[in-house]
């Protein structure tokens, strides 16, 4: 079942286990960003970590979760603070479309305003 392995990949996100997120994306993994700008496995190795040490209490909240025989989506929140300063805090409403293929993920895609977010870093 897709859920339990996406579930997984959002516990493994929010604890920011970079060996397991990297271990749970397909090697044909892919995810797009919110501005439809692409990354592969290998440049996502270093971009997870980026994001991370930006936003070191980054979390996923899931509200609801839908899949189809090609995809789940999840419904929720996701929020943090800018390098962990408090006053830069963000949260907001995010979707994600995610593509599972033998237990591993293979998209892993945002949909969201990201303007709080980018706003935080100024």
């Amino acid at each position: 079942m897709k859920k339990d392995t996406v579930l997984k990949f959002v516990e493994a996100i929010n604890r920011q286990d970079l060996p397991c997120i990297i271990e749970m994306m397909s090697e044909d993994f892919y995810f797009i960003d919110t501005y439809g700008g692409k990354a592969d496995k290998e440049q996502m190795k270093t971009g997870w970590q980026g994001y991370f040490d930006w936003f070191p209490d980054y979390h996923i909240e899931v509200e609801d979760y839908l899949e189809n025989e090609k995809f789940a989506v999840i419904i929720g929140k996701a929020g943090a603070s800018y390098l962990g300063d408090e006053s830069r805090h963000w949260e907001f409403p995010v979707c994600w479309k995610v593509v599972v293929r033998e237990s591993r993920i293979q998209l892993w895609q945002v949909f969201c305003d990201s303007k709080k977010q980018l706003d935080s870093m100024q």
